[in-house]
């Protein structure tokens, strides 16, 4: 029968790995920094956005040699690879005792799994060759105001500007489906908050009473690369506020990681995607 043990251990080895970087990650103070960084990288996973964060912060594409000379680029030679996971397909056969009309009887079935094992990649900054095409972002991401005048008009919720006192700055309210906001914020501070508010309106599936923490680490997150992404700088509110709901925690983030980064980067496209709708119906 077909082992698997040793590509478990391997694999144990290989995620281990991952979560002691993340650990060093938020132990240097760069986990803001890392959220940053993922925005230029939705084709990866959160696991593999750790590896290449650890060895190259200042990456912006990246990609396998192939890859690299289908877009007519070529690596440098004296560069240092980029080392990631890529997972294997594997599979084995395992007796199963089963109950048929009272009869035990025995089975043969068959187990699907992944294994992984490391790969490496270049950045764009590592390769020499042929310019890459231009891309450019639909929203004006110089002006705050317009961007979150865009924000409202893609909310699928009203959205209502009032007096709130203490320090709450908007909340969303899941039964009558409506985001408010504080009405003497900067245009600034309106679309970072309403970004969190609809990050919880649209992505957030937790239990807020049980788990909070979870859900305002996993909404936070997603609205600081949304943020990011569009040019306004959250950073001075939002870090701060993700490490107290992780409590320090990395192995918190590391579960919600590939959640976050699929919202995120979901949450990225319907903007620009109403976006372009819109362009297009102006023409």
């Amino acid at each position: 029968m077909y082992k698997k043990t040793n590509y478990n251990n391997k694999t144990k080895e290989i995620f281990e790995n991952i979560t002691n970087k993340l650990q060093e990650i938020v132990n240097n103070g760069e986990y803001e920094k890392f959220l940053k960084f993922q925005k230029n990288f939705r084709g990866y996973s959160f696991n593999n956005l750790i590896l290449i964060f650890s060895q190259f912060p200042d990456a912006t594409k990246v990609a396998g040699k192939s890859k690299w000379l289908k877009l007519k680029r070529q690596p440098i030679k004296s560069s240092k690879r980029i080392w990631i996971i890529a997972p294997i397909p594997r599979k084995y056969d395992k007796k199963v005792k089963k109950i048929v009309e009272g009869e035990e009887t025995e089975e043969i079935q068959t187990i699907e799994y992944n294994s992984y094992r490391y790969v490496f990649v270049y950045d764009i900054s590592q390769t020499e060759g042929e310019p890459l095409p231009l891309q450019s972002r639909n929203l004006n991401s110089n002006d705050k105001a317009y961007f979150y005048e865009k924000l409202k008009s893609f909310s699928d919720f009203p959205i209502i500007e009032k007096e709130l006192s203490g320090g709450v700055k908007g909340y969303y309210s899941p039964s009558e489906k409506q985001i408010v906001l504080k009405n003497t914020l900067s245009a600034n501070d309106k679309a970072a908050v309403l970004l969190h508010e609809l990050a919880h309106a649209l992505y957030d599936d937790f239990d807020y009473k049980t788990d909070r923490d979870l859900s305002e680490v996993f909404v936070e997150s997603i609205a600081y690369i949304v943020a990011d992404h569009f040019g306004l700088d959250t950073s001075q509110c939002s870090f701060n506020y993700i490490l107290k709901w992780a409590k320090g925690e990395p192995k918190t983030v590391i579960e919600l990681g590939n959640k976050i980064q699929k919202c995120a980067n979901k949450f990225i496209e319907n903007i620009e995607n109403y976006e372009l709708q819109n362009i297009k119906m102006a023409a």
